[in-house]
């Protein structure tokens, strides 16, 4: 495990990209540092000479999610609405990413971290983790969970997650769909390299960026409209006091 000076963790071996989220003591929560250097990191690597991109988490969780403390110190709503449209930008930078890319989920994912895992093309997971969308508990909503999610688990599951908080194993995550493949925690990141390459090699550049143009093309104005949702319930006196508490200890989502 890496230190935790350098958020994002990039390591480059036989044309595979690692990038490991490096903030281990915050469970890898995604600041506005961190969310801007996977963006930029993307956007570098994927037109580049890899094959594939892993990502994965430091420590024990493979990300906690969005900074609650960043989202509470948003002081309005122009301020909120930058915030989230650079998150939306590293969204994109997966979507736009003409290279596949495999999420290996070595612990926790939670929030926007969970979300991650709708726009990745491979998710494996080691026994034990987890996965939750608890923003509703904070006031908050979950954007790509209410938008592409709705594909790829169905409405009414979907709206569970988010009404719910529901932590979800990953096993049962495997049956959802939110998961592909479910290993041991020792063999996560050989089987992930594994998978990385195995799709890199099943299609071209060209045909991927037209694969990922078509299946995302119609979520983007829903994902606009949710975003701009989320930042405005940010500042809301309601969601301020529940983050404001989660931080301070006084209850848990």
């Amino acid at each position: 495990m890496g230190t935790s000076k350098n958020p994002l963790e990039v390591t480059e071996s036989d044309g595979l990209v690692v990038l490991r989220f490096n903030r281990p003591e915050k469970l890898n929560a995604l600041n506005l540092e961190l969310w801007v250097m996977l963006r930029d990191t993307l956007v570098e690597k994927c037109s580049g000479n890899a094959k594939a991109l892993v990502l994965t988490g430091s420590g024990r969780a493979f990300s906690s999610g969005d900074d609650i403390g960043a989202m509470l110190n948003l002081k309005d709503v122009d301020e909120a609405l930058s915030f989230f449209n650079t998150i939306k930008s590293a969204f994109e930078a997966i979507i736009k990413c003409p290279k596949p890319i495999v999420a290996a989920v070595n612990g926790l994912a939670v929030g926007g971290g969970a979300e991650i895992l709708l726009l990745v093309d491979y998710v494996i997971a080691s026994r034990g983790s987890w996965i939750s969308f608890p923003e509703a508990r904070l006031g908050l909503i979950p954007p790509i969970l209410l938008t592409l999610g709705v594909d790829v688990l169905g409405l009414r599951l979907a709206r569970r997650l988010a009404l719910t908080g529901e932590r979800v194993s990953v096993e049962e995550a495997l049956k959802m769909g939110l998961v592909d493949e479910v290993v041991e925690e020792g063999e996560l990141m050989d089987v992930a390299f594994r998978r990385a390459l195995e799709l890199s090699d099943k299609t071209t550049v060209e045909a991927l960026r037209a694969l990922r143009e078509i299946l995302y093309v119609r979520y983007r104005v829903a994902v606009d409209e949710a975003l701009r949702l989320l930042a405005l319930l940010t500042q809301t006196g309601s969601s301020k006091e529940l983050m404001r508490a989660f931080l301070e200890k006084r209850f848990k989502p």
